[in-house]
């Protein structure tokens, strides 16, 4: 459980984060082209051995794949959610009037601004300016 400020200060440590998401998954989409698409791909990550040439490609995919597995493990280690890697989406499990939230940052964003409930997505975010969102009820 996060209060808005816990959330706030990972907010540079995110940034980094998704900066570098970016990057990989730009030479990864250029590898994804060049293995001949994305099926090519995810068969070569299957262990299908990829055509005749593209043995060096299909190796750097595969690292780049691992790399990006990697950052969004370090990412939800900290305690939040990386919900979309393409749209830049973390949320934290946040308290409102005693009932779990997740308070929501989206990349680019200078700090967490939104929350919204639980059960419901991106498309329910709200301002949090106004609202009271609680300190957990046990430390972190």
């Amino acid at each position: 459980m996060f209060t808005v400020e816990e959330a706030n200060d990972l907010v540079p440590d995110l940034e980094l984060a998704f900066g570098h998401l970016g990057r990989l998954r730009g030479e990864a989409s250029v590898l994804v082209e060049a293995l001949g698409g994305g099926a090519a791909a995810m068969e070569i990550l299957n262990g299908q051995a990829p055509g005749p040439g593209l043995e060096p490609h299909a190796l750097r995919f595969k690292t780049l794949v691992e790399e990006i597995n990697g950052v969004v493990e370090q990412v939800n280690e900290l305690g939040c959610l990386v919900k979309d890697i393409d749209a830049g989406l973390v949320d934290f499990y946040g308290i409102q009037e005693g009932e779990p939230i997740f308070l929501c940052w989206q990349f680019g964003e200078p700090a967490v601004a939104h929350w919204h409930p639980v059960e419901e997505g991106f498309a329910s975010r709200q301002p949090i300016e106004g609202v009271s969102i609680e300190p957990p009820p046990f430390p972190n």
